[in-house]
């Protein structure tokens, strides 16, 4: 078969066809595991300012050879300056602390370019109701502006080397998050209706900014939403379908539409969730945590016509302990289990941690590119 770039192999894996060998996906890489490749490679890396697309630089991950990455994340909707400095969040003791609109307590890293996610601030319905009715229940701005700039700026980015997605906003968990899980599980069971009524505060908000991101060039899109476990889902199905679903369809409904592709991110157990994304209209669902009891082969043979599965090499376990023999065999039983037809896409199912062996990630990586060739043959 004929040898694709980048963007061509990812769009005919998300259309269900099968591309010249099985495209390789990338969350994200923490800044350890980043620092000690880059000290490896040493005169081999370059770093290009072509790869570099805003405040997102994927050079490493381009050199890695990954076909499709997370890590670009735009604002499309947003509180105005003048509303934040009325209605500030509240501020903590900790100076390297803070708390966001949506009640999440967050301390700042500037190793990773990004605030991690500590504990709820939000622990009573008085405090959530406020929170609520401040920051949702007021008119957002729109930031269209920023289209023109975006898109002229991913005109000359090499897209057929390397595809990068943009994020668009999740629904429950910055819910629970905000809240708790002790409070989140006693609004699910006792006030649901209340529970909804945040839940379309944010649905609003969420609409309004897919509908300005699906004016942009990006074609793939990515709503991440933790909300599973190891083993189990965070809240049952039924409420599931009942509650979050209407809210994706509404989100993906406007990225559809622009004839763009939208991927659902979770970790944890998420098939009993996997009809309802389907029906939302997701046209993929990233991690399949095979260390959550998720069996790929199964999930390609129930669902692989439907949805595009991306996953599921493990990162707990067989990337930062495992050989490359190891690693080897793990790729290719995905390939074997999902890879006919077309339809998926390899990755680690998570991010690619400090923990995770040089030799290992390089080896999933040259693996999948020696097997994954259509047709596939492992």
């Amino acid at each position: 078969m004929e040898n694709m770039n980048a963007h061509e192999r990812v769009i005919k894996t998300l259309n269900h066809e099968e591309p010249d060998r099985i495209p390789l996906f990338c969350q994200a890489i923490m800044p350890g595991f980043e620092r000690n490749l880059i000290e490896f490679w040493g005169n081999e890396y370059k770093h290009d300012e072509r790869y570099i697309l805003f405040y997102s630089d994927y050079n490493v991950k381009r050199k890695l050879g990954f076909d499709l990455c997370l890590g670009f994340g735009v604002v499309p909707v947003k509180l105005s300056r003048k509303f934040l400095k009325e209605n500030p969040t509240p501020k903590l003791e900790d100076p390297n602390k803070f708390v966001d609109i949506d009640g999440r307590v967050y301390l700042r890293n500037p190793e990773f370019n990004m605030p991690w996610y500590m504990e709820n601030y939000i622990s009573t319905e008085e405090v959530a109701d406020k929170f609520y009715d401040t920051y949702y229940s007021t008119e957002w701005e729109e930031n269209s502006a920023f289209i023109p700039k975006l898109n002229k700026t991913l005109g000359t980015f090499p897209t057929d080397e390397i595809v990068p997605c943009a994020h668009i906003s999740s629904i429950l968990e910055p819910i629970w998050e905000g809240v708790g899980l002790s409070l989140f599980t006693k609004l699910l069971r006792k006030k649901k209706t209340k529970l909804k009524k945040y839940i379309d505060l944010r649905t609003k908000v969420a609409v309004a900014g897919a509908k300005i991101l699906a004016e942009t060039d990006f074609d793939v899109f990515f709503l991440c939403d933790d909300t599973a476990f190891k083993n189990r889902t965070m809240i049952n199905p039924k409420d599931h379908r009942e509650l979050i679903i209407p809210a994706y369809k509404k989100i993906v409904h406007e990225i559809n539409k622009a004839g763009k592709y939208a991927i659902f991110h979770s970790d944890g157990y998420t098939e009993p969730y996997f009809d309802g994304l389907i029906e939302a209209g997701f046209k993929g669902i990233e991690s399949l945590e095979p260390m959550a009891g998720m069996d790929l082969k199964h999930l390609k043979e129930t669902y692989g016509d439907k949805i595009c599965l991306i996953g599921n090499i493990d990162v707990s376990e067989l990337l930062p302990f495992g050989t490359i023999e190891e690693v080897s065999q793990s790729v290719k039983k995905c390939i074997k289990d999902a890879g006919m037809g077309g339809g998926y896409m390899l990755s680690a199912c998570t991010d690619i941690t400090n923990a995770c062996k040089i030799e290992n990630v390089l080896t999933m990586i040259s693996a999948a590119k020696k097997y994954g060739k259509y047709p596939i043959k492992v």
